[in-house]
């Protein structure tokens, strides 16, 4: 069996409400859909995301680099996907989200060619996984009647968007939420909005509210390692890790240093075999993982179910991009009810 084809698609997908966090405003998600045709006629589909935090993937720049890649692969085998995957991070690694979009796409061809869901290939754990659900850093009116929204939805762990810019906004958005949906949990991302100073005062200033927050994400700017430790050790509320853990590199080192309690995997940064690698070294250390994603559509969003159900292996998930773009018409590998996405 062979690929007999690749295309690259552009999908600009609305965000059903301004996307705002410490980075900026995003009203609209640019996104590559990438399909991968085989020879029996099976196809397999990867999408890669445009992000604040990574200005430099842009459509364009994904584009052109995927391009360098495609002539390597046309007439390859696809049972040779592991291969062909290597050779697209050797050309095109400096852009992680168009190479994980590729390799998505490579490995659901080929699961479809087999007759393998893809959730059983990673594994079949488990068919289902509960995800968070979003909330914007809005004012607080508006963060209260998303919250009630999400919990009379099914959903009853809430991840809040922080700024850092406003210490007492951000609380406020928080308690807001909070009184709204007072039995719901808090996972609080701060997208690299503060000093690691600030970010320990935010922590006891959340611990003081009483606040239900069982995780802080990213509260500091992705070189800060130092930083991300102090307010793992100082804050007093478990800290996540995700722009700082952009690769498997990374994360083998926050691992071995113990900087944080927990990695959210995103396969848009390391791709469907770096997170597996990144599963293991988890495991070995007993370090806690999140499972993340971008403004995928449900497309793209796919591949992270599959792999969240099929290991077993996060403790947290926030996958919940296909409620905040308006996603093209499609039949993606899972079905939704509330918070609950399950495999097909």
């Amino acid at each position: 069996m062979h690929i007999t084809g690749l295309a690259l698609t552009t999908l600009n997908l609305p965000m059903r409400q301004p996307f705002v966090t410490a980075l900026g405003r995003k009203r609209v998600s640019r996104n590559l859909l990438v399909t991968v045709q085989l020879s029996d006629g099976s196809t397999g589909t990867g999408e890669a995301s445009a992000s604040l935090a990574w200005p430099d993937e842009t459509q364009l720049a994904m584009g052109q680099a995927l391009r360098q890649v495609m002539p390597k692969l046309i007439g390859a085998e696809i049972r040779a996907y592991r291969r062909l995957s290597d050779k697209a991070w050797e050309i095109a690694g400096r852009h992680p989200t168009a190479v994980a979009a590729l390799e998505c796409a490579l490995l659901d061809a080929y699961t479809r060619s087999r007759g393998i869901s893809l959730w059983k290939w990673f594994g079949g754990k488990r068919r289902s996984v509960t995800t968070s659900l979003t909330l914007s850093a809005w004012p607080p009116r508006t963060a209260a009647r998303a919250a009630r929204r999400g919990w009379t939805q099914g959903f009853r762990q809430l991840k809040v968007k922080v700024t850092g810019k406003n210490l007492d906004q951000d609380i406020q958005r928080l308690l807001a939420i909070h009184r709204a949906t007072p039995k719901a949990t808090l996972l609080v991302d701060g997208n690299q909005g503060f000093t690691a100073k600030e970010a320990v005062r935010f922590c006891h200033a959340l611990r003081q509210h009483h606040l239900p927050v069982i995780l802080l994400e990213q509260p500091v700017p992705r070189a800060d390692w130092e930083g991300l430790e102090q307010v793992e050790k100082e804050g007093g509320i478990p800290v996540a890790a995700d722009e700082s853990a952009r690769s498997v590199s990374d994360a083998r080192r926050l691992i071995r240093q113990r900087a944080v309690s927990v990695i959210n995997v995103k396969l848009a940064k390391c791709g469907l075999f770096g997170a597996l690698e990144i599963i293991r070294q988890a495991k070995a250390s007993r370090t806690r993982l999140m499972i993340g994603c971008m403004a995928e559509s449900a497309i793209g969003l796919s591949p992270s179910v599959a792999l969240a159900c099929g290991t077993g292996a996060f403790d947290f998930a926030d996958l919940d991009s296909h409620l905040l773009v308006i996603s093209p018409p499609c039949r993606p590998g899972f079905s939704t009810r509330g918070a609950t996405l399950c495999c097909c």
